[in-house]
Parts: C-alpha cells; structure tokens; sequence
C-alpha cells in the first residue's frame, strides 16, 4: 500500500531576542498592567495579535537569559510619535520561568512602577 503523504509540521512562532539593559528602556518597555507582566519591543516585523513569540530577554546586569513563552498583545502599528515606537507588546505566560523574569524587572523598577511617565505603549 502506497504510504499518504504526511502534512508538514506546524511552523512555530517567532523568535526575538531582547536586551533591557538599563533603567529607562525597562520602564518604557516594561507592561505592568498584564496579568503576569510583559515587554514591548519594537519592530518592523509583521505580527499579528496573539502570535506566538518566543522571547530570549535579557534583563539589566543579570548574566540569565530568560526563554520566555509570550503572545502578541498590543500592536503600535507605526511610528506615531517620539515616545511610541512601532513594534508590538508580548504578554509573559504565567510559567516559573516568566514569573521570576517580571520579579527581576519589577525589582530593577523598585520606585518606579508608579510614575506618571509615558511608556512605549500607554
């Protein structure tokens, strides 16, 4: 009997790697206001929301990188002005791995959180 041929594998999502390398890129790119955290990164790509990223962040001095597991949450379609560059926001799942990336941010942003500064997305 003739073997079917099979489907191909499902394509996984992106990948992007991120550096929050002092404290004012963590803040504007930090988005606290999700349920378990997130990062906006600013990008040309094409996404869409609720796209899959597979996000390698580094966070500040920490010699970790964190793989973490997001979805497109917010989309800055094009540069509209200074402070909001084009890129999209990724919501952090709710993994060991995601929980202790948003502690290290939210600690580089001791004093910080509660600012009424714009950030790259509100």
């Amino acid at each position: 009997m003739a073997q079917q041929p099979t489907s191909p594998a499902p394509v996984p999502g992106k990948m992007v790697k991120m550096a929050l390398a002092d404290r004012t890129t963590i803040y504007n790119s930090y988005m606290s206001f999700l349920n378990n955290g997130g990062v906006f990164i600013a990008s040309d790509d094409h996404f869409e929301m609720g796209d899959e990223v597979l996000l390698v962040l580094e966070i500040g001095d920490a010699l970790e990188r964190f793989p973490l597991k997001t979805k497109v949450c917010w989309i800055n379609p094009k540069r509209g002005s200074s402070t909001r560059p084009r890129g999209v926001g990724l919501a952090f799942d709710n993994s060991d791995v995601s929980k202790n990336a948003r502690h290290l941010i939210e600690n580089n942003l001791a004093g910080l959180l509660d600012l009424p500064r714009a950030t790259y997305t509100i």
